[in-house]
């Protein structure tokens, strides 16, 4: 009997204490909690206020490096939220986002397609598909059908001292249901109870030490961020990964620290493109390309390798990850890019960034760059001017951060040619999205008169068009330079705008090349915003520009000087191209 009362004592002491936490009586089941030990867990039992749990999570992070660690758990929250998403489930708290946040993205990711099962397990989370619906996810195969996926953590994802080894993780992912279920539970809480243990770095901290000096280490998981697998049949699938603090080998970060300091770029061919995006609801992000020629494209596995500092100089992110490379065209030549997204927080940033032989070393191809992430703004910005030579309609709802993807309901790709060569068979599309235009009160307005522009295609894809009643006006002056010089007359119209979201729009067209003489380009383009006041930066217009090369006819570069010496190229005959 006496036992009896103790424990229903001891259960009455632990609800009294429960119900005295309010801010912070969830946080132990929270994302940001993975990396708890079971002795904080203990600790955190016997937590009965919210200034005590306050206490301990400033301990809880002072523990494992501070605001360092803090920032790079956000970011992996951030993108798991975003990359495995359901209807009632944060994607953070799936267990594709358990595993990325707490041991990051796997070396590689294969799945294959299960008959979904009579016998599977009741949907207790009460979860549903989200944005996608059924046979539209990423993730999975189609409607009816359950994706078998394989996350495997190679054994030097992890310190060989903390005695993981090789990591093969299986999740069913049920489209259905929305939910995705682990197979191999226990290896799994193994594995990241390991890394728990292994964040701490420093055991004496608490409260008090919780700013933690900038540069001080941090112990996130040695593991990069994932980049989910594309399904059979739908296309490439690009998720949003998070920046990661990843295990670079000493010889490539070695590398990426001294291309950090690099302030001239060398001479040479161009093969990055790098760029500030923002998704449809306003986080920035930075979309990066490296592009191969294609008797230059690597034969066998590479990895992608960048190192991240913030404007002080201290280090935000890292990656070590394998690189997949896919194919893009000039003229009749297949040559092959590598894309990723970058999601950081607003600031000003240097990357230096390269591919790599899986062993590491001495990069293939490399880059540094730096670029400032602007928060969500209501004012009106014109994003980067990408120039291409293809459109590709993408078959699967894009994840936010898709690298160089737009549009929700008929999304497109429109990857920028991070060489700027483009043969003379090829066409030279221009694209640009713009941000918060002013939505004049109807279309009745009556555009002001202007030269044509070379083609009157609108880019394809993208949300349905803006109710005609509630349309912006944004003009556009496009001009061509060659070798500084202007090669035929700038000429000016209306700008066909597409909806992405609300305050979100698009715009590109085509100009053939085929009259183009070899030589190398600057395209400028202003965009005004006719609605906005006529004393504000948007109605005088935004500035963007780009360079690109037309290839002599053998797909050689011209010369410069025998450029120069042959005089402007002859101005474009205006040529739709049919859609």
């Amino acid at each position: 009997m006496r036992k009896i009362l103790f424990a229903v004592a001891g259960l009455a002491i632990a609800v009294l204490a429960a119900a005295q936490l309010s801010k912070y009586k969830d946080w132990v089941k929270s994302p940001e909690a993975y990396f708890l030990t079971p002795e904080e867990r203990q600790e955190w039992s016997k937590i009965g206020s919210d200034p005590d749990a306050e206490q301990f999570i400033a301990a809880y992070w002072a523990k494992r490096g501070g605001e360092r660690f803090k920032a790079e758990v956000s970011r992996r929250v951030a993108a798991a939220d975003e990359q495995f998403k359901m209807r009632r489930q944060r994607g953070s708290e799936s267990v594709r986002g358990r595993l990325l946040i707490a041991l990051g993205g796997p070396s590689r990711v294969s799945q294959t397609r299960v008959a979904a099962s009579a016998e599977a397990p009741a949907d207790t989370t009460g979860s549903a598909p989200g944005s996608r619906p059924p046979g539209t996810d990423a993730l999975t195969a189609g409607q009816g059908q359950n994706v078998m996926q394989t996350w495997v953590y190679d054994k030097e994802k992890f310190d060989p001292s903390w005695g993981i080894g090789e990591l093969r993780v299986r999740i069913v992912v049920d489209n259905l249901r929305g939910i995705d279920e682990l197979q191999n539970k226990s290896d799994v809480d193994r594995a990241i109870a390991k890394v728990a243990e292994k964040s701490i770095v420093n055991p004496a901290a608490t409260a008090a030490s919780a700013s933690t000096a900038p540069g001080a280490p941090a112990a996130a998981p040695a593991a990069s961020a994932p980049s989910v697998p594309a399904v059979s049949g739908t296309g490439p699938a690009s998720a949003a990964p998070a920046p990661a603090a990843s295990s670079l080998p000493a010889a490539t970060r070695s590398a990426l620290e001294t291309l950090l300091k690099r302030t001239k770029e060398e001479a040479g061919p161009v093969v990055f493109w790098g760029g500030p995006f923002h998704t449809l609801t306003g986080e920035p992000f930075y979309a990066l390309q490296f592009y191969f020629a294609g008797e230059k494209a690597p034969a066998g596995s590479v990895k992608f390798g960048g190192l991240v500092t913030s404007e002080a100089g201290g280090e935000v992110a890292s990656f070590w990850e394998d690189a997949t490379l896919t194919e893009m065209k000039t003229g009749a030549k297949a040559d092959r890019v590598f894309e990723r997204s970058i999601v950081l927080p607003a600031g000003s940033y240097r990357g230096a960034f390269g591919i790599f032989p899986a062993e590491g070393g001495e990069p293939l191809e490399s880059a540094s760059a730096s670029f400032k992430l602007e928060p969500k703004s209501a004012d009106f910005d014109v994003s980067p001017l990408i120039l291409t030579n293809e459109l590709k309609p993408q078959t699967r709802r894009p994840a936010a951060a898709d690298p160089f993807v737009f549009g929700v309901e008929k999304p497109i790709k429109v990857e920028p040619k991070a060489n700027r060569a483009f043969s003379k068979q090829d066409s030279l599309w221009y694209f640009y999205a713009v941000t918060n235009p002013k939505v004049g009160e109807s279309s009745s307005a009556a555009a002001p008169a202007a030269t044509p522009a070379p083609s009157s295609t609108p880019v394809a894809g993208g949300a349905p068009p803006a109710a005609p009643e509630a349309k912006p006006r944004i003009m556009q002056r496009i001009g061509v330079l060659r070798d500084g010089k202007p090669a035929f007359a700038p000429f000016t119209g209306p700008a066909e705008m597409q909806l992405l979201a609300s305050g979100y729009y698009a715009s590109g067209s085509e100009i053939p090349l085929t009259t183009f003489e070899p030589g190398y380009y600057t395209f400028t383009l202003n965009i005004r915003d006719l609605n906005a006041a006529r004393d504000s930066g948007a109605f005088r217009g935004l500035d963007r520009q780009a360079e690109f090369i037309v290839l002599k006819p053998d797909g050689t570069l011209p010369d410069k000087a025998s450029a120069t010496k042959s005089g402007p190229a002859p101005t474009p005959r205006p040529r739709p191209k049919k859609s």
